[in-house]
């Protein structure tokens, strides 16, 4: 069962999976952007431009008319996610366009990782990670651990995290967009105990 997400959070992954269909519809590369990659400020690898933005609002719009109180619904929530710094409106020779912000992207990633599909591996083995993250990283580390947590990971003792899921590929992608591929483990366990 898909969690609930907080209206924001759902706000910004229909954004970015309309941003990735229309970008497969048209054959067009706005800008090439990897949410899973690392966690640096470089806008040049984290910008997203996306022009036709008055598309996605009739879209949306259509998506929520039962939850769209008024006709300025939609610009109100587009401030508010501009106020939080996930969103940034540019100017452009055309008019102005959308920008997905790094911190916007750093939430659209959580959201992946809420969303990721959990089945249990058929096998019965579970995954492990172990990790050995420097202080000088705790930031990373500890978005490392809550988005553990959000696909299913349980702490077996402080550095050392479990999963019954088969979520390898996710649990790769997390290691690559913190920046922590020298400093942990992975690990496939036949049997755990958790008491």
């Amino acid at each position: 069962m898909k969690p609930k997400l907080p209206f924001t959070e759902k706000f910004l992954w229909d954004l970015y999976k309309f941003i990735n269909k229309t970008r497969k519809l048209t054959g067009k590369v706005l800008e090439e952007i990897i949410p899973e990659y690392t966690h640096h400020k470089s806008k040049a690898a984290l910008r997203l431009m996306f022009p036709n933005f008055n598309t996605f609002r009739d879209v949306w719009e259509y998506k929520y008319k039962n939850k769209k109180k008024n006709k300025n619904y939609f610009y109100n929530l587009i401030y508010q996610l501009k106020q939080r710094g996930y969103l940034k409106t540019l100017r452009i020779k055309d008019g102005s366009a959308v920008t997905i912000t790094p911190e916007g992207l750093g939430k659209i990633f959580i959201t992946k990782m809420k969303l990721a599909d959990k089945k249990l591996r058929k096998d019965g083995k579970w995954h492990m990670v172990l990790f050995d993250i420097p202080e000088s990283k705790r930031r990373n580390r500890d978005l490392f651990r809550r988005a553990l947590q959000y696909l299913g990971y349980k702490k077996l003792q402080k550095s050392i995290w479990v999963c019954p899921y088969d979520v390898l590929k996710e649990t790769k992608e997390l290691i690559k967009r913190y920046n922590i591929e020298f400093c942990v483990e992975l690990l496939l366990v036949n049997k755990i105990s958790l008491n």
